[in-house]
């Protein structure tokens, strides 16, 4: 077991902003265009309960981040984390978001509380996703990760790494929520905080690959959700102080895949 960062959401979550020491005071995040009302950022958020599915079988794949990167075509989005992306942040009693250095900084200081913040890109099927994250302060059992396919009514997946080094991924729909894999050791991971991280995604129709630090850690395929935007998440655990930044954000779309030539 080892210790750093990611994993639970719920569909209406709450992507608001960060109180940062010397940040001027934090305004009510106001309405994002173009983002539904239940995506809409809110101050606080429930929980689902994660069921585990036997349906799935997650398997490690051996793909590398080499690999992993062939298959990428247009770069769709490459995040500065500047105000006229379209980020949407704010604060309140609970946490918040904020823009800093560089970075989107996601902070929650209630106990087994989540919030998260939509990146301004595009809808996607077919993608590779890479996010580097920071551990600025969390323990064991905090997640920090990456939503995809999220759609207009909220439901998602959410990749997801935790304060001791353990991934998983979760499928939210509705007000439920099913754990697909996990949870798994992820062994390049850097536990604790503070420390950084990447995570990937390549998703390619209902198979997803996932990554931390150019490792592959978990392969699982689930026909649920087949586009959506992406997003990041951060889920306190029972000590409620949790903060983690986005520091770097990149979005592909994919290459066609190779036809299989027949043989003879």
């Amino acid at each position: 077991m080892r210790t750093f960062l990611a994993s639970t959401l719920l569909p209406g979550l709450a992507a608001a902003a960060l109180l940062l020491g010397g940040c001027a005071p934090a305004l009510a995040p106001a309405p994002s265009p173009g983002v539904p009302p239940s995506l809409q950022p809110t101050s606080l958020l429930s929980i689902p309960t994660v069921i585990p599915t036997p349906s799935v079988t997650p398997a490690a794949t051996a793909t590398s981040s080499t690999d992993v990167r062939s298959g990428a075509g247009e770069l769709v989005f490459d995040a500065r984390f500047a105000a006229d992306e379209g980020w949407v942040v704010g604060s309140d009693t609970g946490g918040g978001a904020s823009l800093a250095d560089g970075s989107l900084v996601l902070a929650v200081s209630l106990p087994n509380a989540s919030r998260f913040v939509l990146a301004p890109t595009p809808p996607q099927a077919d993608f590779l996703v890479e996010a580097s994250v920071r551990a600025s302060l969390c323990s064991a059992a905090d997640e920090i990760g990456i939503l995809f396919r999220v759609s207009p009514g909220g439901d998602h997946y959410r990749f997801t790494l935790d304060c001791q080094g353990e991934v998983r991924l979760t499928r939210v729909v509705g007000t439920g929520a099913v754990l697909l894999a996990g949870p798994t050791d992820a062994p390049g991971a850097i536990p604790g905080s503070p420390a950084d991280n990447r995570l990937a995604v390549l998703g390619r129709g209902d198979t997803f690959s996932l990554l931390v630090n150019d490792e592959a850690v978990l392969q699982v395929r689930d026909p649920r959700l087949t586009s959506g935007q992406f997003g990041f998440f951060v889920r306190s655990a029972g000590q409620g102080q949790t903060t983690a930044a986005l520091t770097a954000f990149r979005l592909w779309g994919l290459l066609p895949a190779a036809t299989p030539t027949p043989s003879g």
